[in-house]
């Protein structure tokens, strides 16, 4: 009972948000897009720098400057799995000014993850804009003695307590992990950092044996043979990883993670600066240059409406909260 009351109160956030973003957003139509920005913007990251969600964030941020003539600054407000960042973005005005960079996981499962939040995902937050996909790569120290995912979970049982694996608490990656480990009984022991660049750095280091880790910052540790990559969870090959089998060819059927980033902004904010920074931010990831960018290091840029990100928030909220929800992962 308690679980299917879990999963209708996640579809019930879903639907709610869904409906925000596609609803007037009443006191603030009458501000004309032109007469926007007013002064400088503020991007926050909700994650240390040195990670892929730092890494958009001022790439884009150079761009949105050039683009609206007014300076644009990034603040790393990092710590709680992302809960810093939102719960200081949450608390500021609703002009427009201050831009949420967003992870995927601190859109969907955040709730379902931690019981007390200082902040509503559907009440204090608008979509703006997707950004960025990129696949999740299994990857492990080639120290460890595996060479396929299914190697890894046989090696986790015949070593009890000897796989550990870097998480951001509650991100796709640690989501990855855990439901490997309840498919498959693997012995796999989740150690909790800030952010997902201090855990490669570990991984790298030889202090943990494995990770989940977007394709996009996985590449150049893959290409200097520092990391070893078991299998991509997308539905087909990589095309930068094209050797590397899926999830499904390694033995793992329907086991897909696909991590993203997007831009959200305090709700209220009016409708026709929403509807600019959107057309702005759009045209940012699908510019050629941009897009040929991202798409050489590993992953696809999207760029869409406040409507279509906030359905597609909606869908990926009920499918992760379930994943949570089965997978019993917790916070803490």
């Amino acid at each position: 009972m308690h679980s299917f009351r879990s999963s209708r109160l996640a579809a019930r956030r879903a639907l709610l948000l869904a409906l925000a973003v596609a609803a007037p957003l009443f006191g603030g139509a009458a501000l004309a897009a032109d007469d926007y920005p007013t002064k400088p913007l503020r991007v926050v990251v909700p994650y240390p720098a040195g990670g892929i969600a730092d890494k958009i964030a001022r790439e884009v941020a150079e761009q949105l400057q050039l683009r609206l003539k007014q300076s644009v600054v990034v603040e790393n407000r990092s710590g709680a799995a992302g809960n810093i960042g939102f719960d200081h973005v949450a608390r500021q005005p609703a002009d427009g000014h201050t831009l949420l960079l967003a992870p995927a996981s601190n859109l969907t499962v955040q709730p379902a993850l931690f019981k007390s939040l200082s902040y509503d995902l559907a009440r204090d937050f608008t979509p703006v804009s997707l950004l960025v996909l990129t696949p999740q790569v299994l990857l492990v120290n080639p120290a460890l003695p595996v060479d396929s995912a299914q190697d890894l979970v046989a090696y986790s049982r015949k070593h009890p307590g000897k796989v550990n694996y870097g998480v951001s608490v509650g991100a796709y990656s640690h989501l990855a992990g855990e439901l490997l480990r309840s498919q498959t009984g693997a012995d796999f022991t989740a150690i909790p950092y800030q952010g997902s660049a201090p855990a490669l750095n570990d991984l790298l280091a030889g202090q943990t044996q494995f990770i989940f880790n977007e394709v996009i910052t996985a590449i150049p540790h893959i290409q200097a043979g520092k990391l070893k990559p078991l299998a991509v969870a997308y539905s087909a090959r990589a095309p930068w990883l094209p050797g590397v089998p899926t999830t499904a060819e390694a033995g793992f059927p329907g086991f897909e993670v696909t991590s993203w980033y997007g831009v959200v902004v305090r709700s209220g904010t009016p409708q026709p600066v929403v509807q600019r920074l959107a057309r702005e931010l759009q045209a940012i990831v699908q510019a050629p240059a941009f897009k040929k960018r991202y798409d050489e290091i590993g992953a696809f840029t999207v760029g869409n409406s406040p409507e279509e990100f906030g359905r597609f928030i909606a869908s990926e909220t009920v499918k992760w909260t379930a994943v949570v929800k089965q997978a019993g992962i917790e916070a803490n």
